[in-house]
């Protein structure tokens, strides 16, 4: 088991997501990035290495299933937690360490799946 700190990216263009999923890891072994936006999130995961993206699907500009795909392919072991208020779940979720989570959900939720991605945290 590692003890190094984990990168979590929190990108959704409502500010009331991230700070939830950040003050939910207060205290554990991570390192929070949050965007507003899929580009910046795409120029994030350029320059930092990402172990989990959270992201929401629908975003102005590039919805979240798009932003996962590239970061996929930027970084293939990275995690991905997609949420949505959509009926249906992401066809991403095709791939082993991609979750979904529709919204509104249960803080317990979100936490039991953060830590089936990321067990050591």
């Amino acid at each position: 088991m590692s003890h190094s700190a984990r990168t979590v990216l929190i990108v959704d263009d409502d500010p009331q997501i991230p700070r939830l999923v950040e003050q939910m890891l207060a205290g554990r072994r991570v390192s929070v990035l949050i965007s507003p936006s899929a580009a910046e999130a795409l120029r994030l995961c350029e320059v930092n290495p990402v172990d989990l993206l959270i992201s929401d699907i629908v975003m102005p500009e590039m919805d979240g299933n798009k932003l996962a795909e590239r970061v996929l392919r930027l970084h293939p072991k990275t995690s991905v937690l997609l949420i949505s208020g959509l009926q249906r779940s992401s066809s991403l979720t095709r791939f082993p360490q991609v979750r979904f989570l529709r919204k509104p959900f249960f803080p317990s939720d979100l936490v039991r799946i953060i830590r089936e991605l990321l067990p050591e945290i």
